[in-house]
């Protein structure tokens, strides 16, 4: 019964410590800079891809880097992605043929070119990739 006691108490700490760390947390959005694939020599591609991004936090620019699935980015969309002849990646979308991890990129870009994040704003430099935001954000321009 001794035991029992702290060990309730380290417990209930570490309970309310992760409750107060989550309700703390902001959501914010992030810009994508970067897409990379994953391979796993010497012929796999990984379902996942590297995204790099960069976000403003109150006076500063943080830069970060997660991992999402490539599913995150075509939610509707049959896909394929494997290794064609060269190791180039060809990713299969419905009836287009992408070569090249470039032109993926610029495609996967083309689809989400942001991502919902967490930060902490105690340690801003701290954030973690909630979802792809696949709604497109334009600015209108009256220059015509």
């Amino acid at each position: 019964m001794a035991i029992l006691i702290p060990l309730v108490f380290l417990f209930s700490y570490f309970f309310i410590r992760k409750i107060w760390f989550q309700l703390r947390k902001i959501r914010t959005v992030g810009t994508i800079e970067r897409i990379e694939l994953g391979y796993i020599r010497p012929n796999l591609i990984l379902p996942e891809v590297k995204v790099h991004y960069k976000y403003y936090f109150q006076s500063g620019l943080y830069f970060g880097s997660g991992y999402l699935s490539l599913s995150d980015f075509l939610p509707t969309e049959d896909f394929h992605l494997h290794l064609g002849p060269g190791e180039n990646p060809i990713l299969y979308v419905g009836d287009m043929e992408i070569i090249t991890e470039e032109h993926i990129e610029h495609y996967l870009l083309s689809k989400g070119g942001s991502v919902f994040l967490y930060l902490d704003p105690i340690e801003p430099y701290h954030s973690r990739i909630d979802t792809v935001n696949l709604n497109s954000i334009t600015v209108p321009s009256d220059l015509l």
